[in-house]
């Protein structure tokens, strides 16, 4: 009676699956994980519409006047600077900006631009300290001081006014 016991138990052993080692899975799907990454990474590194952000500008018509007049308002993208500050707490600029031009052909030539643009913005930004920056004067100040050095940046093409979408100061400390 034991011999039975003994052949059930071995028939059990026999009818079981053989299990795959770990490192026969890693050696499966590690291969097949290397080409989903580098396929996955490739698609993103060289894929254009996954890096740009579409150009947001909207063109309003001028009511009763002729067809030619026109603005558009194009949005930069939001920039962050670190403002001119003494002492450990660091303060940091948060600004979006819109330009009010007279032609959407100029909208080509002001996405080339820029990389020019943030540059002339930000080398402006982060001289100053948040004092300049507070208060309508200050704002006042730093709106015209932008749209001239923009307009400098961007010549032939003319930005006729600069509005300021948001403007936010934080404050961390190190």
């Amino acid at each position: 009676m034991l011999d039975q016991e003994d052949d059930i138990d071995n028939e059990d052993e026999v009818n079981q699956p053989k299990q795959l080692s770990r490192k026969k899975m890693l050696i499966f799907l590690l291969p097949v994980l290397i080409v989903v990454g580098l396929s996955v990474g490739l698609y993103y590194a060289f894929n254009r519409d996954y890096h740009t952000t579409p150009a947001t500008y909207s063109v309003v018509q001028k009511s009763g006047e002729g067809e030619g007049s026109i603005t558009v308002f194009y949005d930069l993208p939001e920039l962050t600077a670190n403002l001119h500050t003494e002492g450990p707490d660091k303060q940091t600029l948060h600004i979006r900006l819109n330009l009010e031009l007279s032609n959407v052909e100029d909208i080509k030539t002001i996405e080339l631009l820029l990389p020019k643009i943030n540059d002339v913005v930000l080398t402006h930004i982060i001289e100053l300290t948040p004092e300049e920056v507070q208060g309508s004067t200050g704002l006042y100040w730093l709106k015209e001081e932008l749209l001239y050095r923009l307009n400098l940046a961007t010549a032939p093409i003319k930005i006729n006014n600069l509005n300021i979408k948001s403007l936010e100061i934080q404050t961390a400390s190190d």
